[in-house]
């Protein structure tokens, strides 16, 4: 009997609207919608004010969806990801690295900065030995079977 490595799941579109947060995507569409509405009415009975204020409105919501991807991913990472409960835990090498040098690798459907403390190839297995002080770098090595 063979045994492969971890599969590691696909995230879709559904997956990163739910991780946001289904309330804060709807307000931001909800401005962006009512801005364009503006702009395509100032547009269209020829009102520089209306034009105006719906570009304004859609500055104002694109500037809500990057605070809001910002401070839900920090929320997230801080709430869930917890030093000692990535230690142990299997992923996959996003590129190669070699020993003691950095790299990135897929853990827990995220990608982590990592340093190898051996040679590690692109696709590799890999396991979480440790996780550096400043909570964002993984110290990893091939996975045994």
């Amino acid at each position: 009997m063979t045994s492969k490595g971890p599969v590691e799941p696909t995230s879709s579109f559904l997956d990163r609207l739910f991780l946001y947060g289904i309330r804060s995507v709807l307000v931001v569409l909800a401005v962006v919608v009512f801005g364009a509405s503006l702009v395509a009415h100032g547009w269209l009975v020829d009102r520089f004010d209306y034009l105006a204020s719906g570009v304004l409105i859609i500055m104002i919501g694109v500037g809500l969806a990057f605070a809001f991807q910002q401070t839900t991913t920090t929320v997230i990472t801080k709430r869930y990801y917890a030093a000692d409960t990535l230690v142990g835990k299997v992923g996959r090498a996003v590129v190669s690295m070699k020993a003691t040098g950095k790299g990135v690798v897929q853990v827990e459907h995220e990608s982590w900065s990592a340093v190898a403390e051996e040679d590690i190839a692109r696709g590799d297995p890999i396991i979480v030995t440790a996780v550096d002080a400043d909570k964002v770098t993984l110290k990893v090595r091939n996975q045994r079977a």
